[in-house]
């Protein structure tokens, strides 16, 4: 009787041949994986970040990292993919585009376990950037996520400290809760201004009440997350842009009371979309 090998233990098997030296049969194993998986789906976005992680070639990785956070956004390993490609940009120099996706890591996935590595890499982009304003805020919310318990990696956070001695980080950007609160209203009244009669954009903030939405994704570029309105819409889902400069945050319905909302998520993870609960102001009465 043959044993059934799934993806996962294929991509273990691949993994384990690298780590033993023989990285080009575990290579050709994972690009056998990228030939046979369909595009558009799941499997070729996991098949994608396998290629990326054992890849020799930086730019290779990149490119594959680039295509699934892009192209395939709700995949499961899409946030491991967008952690990776801000690490490798970081480790070949590019700090502002590393910035921007490790930025954007950070405020898709509050609840990663790798919040306070990432926002350590965050804080080191800052400091050698002379940003010493971005870096203090950045220190800030690391702390905040990292658990007492983790002290080396609060020794490294710590290190940073004194440079914040007497830095004014008073004028930080407003929490994001407050921010899409804002930037909600003014979409609304922008909304309001537009003749009955006009048409509407499928990634148009949807007039509704309720205090609560679901955020499921955040762009350094409006277009981008308009495609992922636009997709997800023609899912069925109630989607919108929020926004009105960098990262514009793709949303879904607006929910009344915070257990609505959650509920809505559990539904919403059941689809294998993923999103967490966010405060956006009502509508005006």
């Amino acid at each position: 009787m043959h044993r059934v090998l799934t993806p996962d233990s294929v991509y273990a098997h691949a993994k384990q041949l690298v780590v033993n030296g023989n990285g080009a049969a575990g290579r050709l194993l994972v690009d056998s994986m990228v030939a046979a998986a369909e595009p558009g789906t799941p499997a070729y976005a996991d098949a994608l970040y396998w290629r990326a992680s054992l890849s020799t070639s930086t730019r290779d990785a990149e490119r594959d990292l680039q295509r699934i956070i892009i192209e395939y956004p709700l995949a499961p390993r899409s946030a491991d993919a967008l952690l990776q490609l801000g690490q490798l940009e970081a480790a070949r120099g590019d700090r502002a585009a590393a910035e921007t996706h490790l930025e954007r890591y950070l405020l898709e996935n509050p609840s990663s376990p790798e919040q306070g590595r990432a926002g350590l890499q965050l804080v080191r982009i800052a400091f050698e950037q002379n940003d010493a304003r971005q870096g203090c805020i950045a220190l800030g919310r690391a702390l905040h996520a990292v658990p007492a318990d983790q002290i080396e990696l609060r020794n490294q956070l710590q290190y940073y400290s004194p440079r914040c001695a007497g830095v004014d980080t008073t004028s930080a950007p407003k929490p994001v809760a407050k921010t899409e609160a804002i930037a909600g209203k003014k979409a609304q009244h922008a909304e309001g201004k537009k003749s009955k009669g006009a048409p509407k954009s499928d990634t148009a903030v949807h007039v509704a009440r309720g205090g609560f939405t679901l955020q499921v994704a955040a762009y350094s570029s409006r277009p981008e997350a308009e495609a992922l309105a636009k997709k997800l819409a023609g899912r069925g889902l109630d989607t919108y842009v929020v926004g009105t400069k960098k990262p514009f945050r793709v949303q879904v319905g607006r929910y009344p009371t915070r257990a609505a909302a959650t509920a809505a998520a559990t539904k919403l993870k059941a689809r294998k979309i993923n999103g967490f609960v966010t405060t956006v102001a009502r509508d005006d009465e």
